[in-house]
């Protein structure tokens, strides 16, 4: 949604001085389970699921000395800080983090959606936890990663973890910045508000987007980027501290994001969770010594890999139980294989739930109610029906393959209210497939999480060189040969662990593949 063309400093500081991953992608499009999986290297099938306490993942293994990032590169002897917010269990995982002596030193919220003004969770190797209330006349992080930096850094190596939590919502902005971009609407893609028949069940029912929800999406959007200003000045602060204390030559950052968003893309109103583009691929920089300035990289990478690629970076060993790949080497400008040609993305629906995610302007005239659903329903009311809605409804037109038009799907959708999140047909496991000769997007549906290849509730496969916009399910003209291939190759993702998961990566099916 370009949200790094509104942040010059993070362009011109990261960007332009580093390397653009161009290819990165979530394991899980969810905030727990990716911030698990970049923080423990571990994908989500090898993370407890389901049934785990964080969104069906156990982050146990964030605070193990022997597993997370945290605690390794503490016992590797670096200082290890940790500001903002961890996991969505963050009261536990801090104070467990603090009990296991993964850090030495944590500054973080409490409660991950509270940042102004209330309690703070403070850890200092070699004195006990406490809790404290925020100054509220104090800027955020004017006070946190920049004094610890100043502080520490001068006794051996460090690792500062930063998790900001804009623009996640309610995306409050700054009151300097509310209102920089009242002239922005969000941005009406081709696939906006377009609903097809050949989508999953939620998906395909959800109602159009009306003029009051355009409004609430429009709002949101102008909040999330204006929140995204402070972290542009967050970027700045940490870089000029870093040369200030005379270490930025020889430290790394990486920035990055624990999962994209939408905003009525297939009619989806404003969060993550789908097995989508918006949703699944993220920004990824690395800045830092031997990273040529302005570089590019276009391997397909995952949040897993950030866990390896960093301990290769510091000289460290990787624990052989992890299943993402370093991708150091390819950084440092090194003329190794590219690495996985395809990558797995896996999602268990963490509940039923509705377009409201801008909450905050729930007082707001302009909008009207929170709209869950069309003539004022309710959560109550919402009833995810069987139907595929209005045939003679409006349509968008999709491009086939020549680039003329098949004409239009129409914008079916009899539902009772914006479905976000289904239990009932939301669960998910999708095969990327990214390589020279194919660009694809293959998903597997099935609500009991069991996978049985004859009781699979969906399927939905996407050639993304021909449909960027994901507007044409293709599954329907695959031959069964692909079809099995792909089943049987996004299979043997779903049960790698550890190396076994770069090899599968790798597979020899590409012949199966583009028959």
């Amino acid at each position: 949604m370009g949200s790094l063309e509104i942040m010059p400093q993070t362009q011109k500081l990261l960007v332009d001085e580093g390397a653009l991953l161009t290819n990165a992608f979530v394991n899980t499009p969810i905030c727990c389970p990716s911030r698990t999986e970049f923080l423990t290297g571990r994908m989500y099938h090898n993370l407890g699921t389901p049934g785990g306490a964080c969104m069906h993942v156990d982050t146990s293994f964030v605070e193990r000395a022997d597993a997370g990032l945290f605690g390794l590169l503490s016992a590797a002897g670096y200082d290890v800080g940790i500001f903002g917010k961890v996991t969505n269990d963050q009261p536990d995982i801090l104070r467990r983090i603090a009990a296991a002596r993964s850090a030495a030193y944590v500054d973080s919220p409490s409660q991950y959606n509270d940042y102004d003004g209330l309690k703070y969770f403070r850890y200092e190797a070699g004195s006990e936890p406490y809790e404290e209330l925020l100054n509220e006349t104090a800027p955020v992080f004017d006070r946190q990663p920049d004094a610890a930096l100043a502080r520490r850094a001068h006794t051996g190596p460090f690792f500062a973890y930063v998790g900001p939590h804009a623009p996640h919502f309610p995306a409050t902005p700054a009151p300097w910045y509310a209102h920089a971009f009242d002239d922005v609407g969000i941005p009406e893609t081709p696939n906006y508000n377009c609903s097809h028949e050949d989508k999953v069940q939620h998906v395909r029912q959800t109602p159009p987007i009306d003029d009051r929800v355009k409004c609430w999406q429009s709002q949101h959007f102008r909040d999330r980027w204006a929140s995204l200003l402070s972290v542009d000045d967050l970027v700045f602060s940490l870089y000029h501290k870093l040369e200030a204390m005379g270490v930025l030559d020889d430290t790394y950052i990486v920035y990055t994001s624990d999962h994209g968003y939408k905003f009525g893309q297939w009619r989806q109103t404003t969060s993550k969770t789908h097995p989508y583009e918006t949703d699944v691929r993220i920004p990824f920089i690395v800045r830092g010594p031997g990273i040529a300035p302005g570089s590019t990289l276009p391997d397909l990478v995952g949040n897993v890999d950030l866990l390896p690629t960093v301990l290769d970076l510091a000289g460290l060993a990787i624990p052989e139980d992890v299943d993402g790949s370093s991708f150091a080497s390819r950084l440092l400008g090194g003329d190794g294989p590219a690495g996985r040609g395809a990558f797995i993305v896996e999602y268990m629906s963490v509940g039923t739930y509705y377009f409201d995610h801008t909450s905050i302007w729930s007082s707001d005239a302009r909008c009207g109610p929170i709209p869950r659903g069309p003539d004022g329903a309710n959560t109550t009311e919402c009833v995810e029906s069987e139907g595929v809605g209005d045939r003679a409804a409006k349509g968008c037109e999709i491009p086939n393959f020549k680039g003329s038009y098949l004409g239009r799907f129409p914008l079916v959708g009899d539902g009772d209210c914006y479905i976000v999140d289904s239990t009932h047909s939301n669960s998910w496991r999708m095969l990327r497939v990214l390589t020279e000769d194919e660009d694809l997007a293959y998903v597997e549906y099935d609500n009991s999480w069991t996978w049985n290849a004859t009781e699979l509730q969906f399927y939905e496969l996407y050639d993304l060189g021909d449909d960027p916009y994901q507007q044409r399910n293709a599954y329907g003209a695959a031959t069964p040969a692909r079809r099995a291939a792909l089943h049987g190759a996004l299979a043997e993702l779903f049960a790698c662990r550890g190396a076994g998961c770069a090899a599968a990566a790798v597979w020899p099916r590409w012949a199966e593949l583009t028959t």
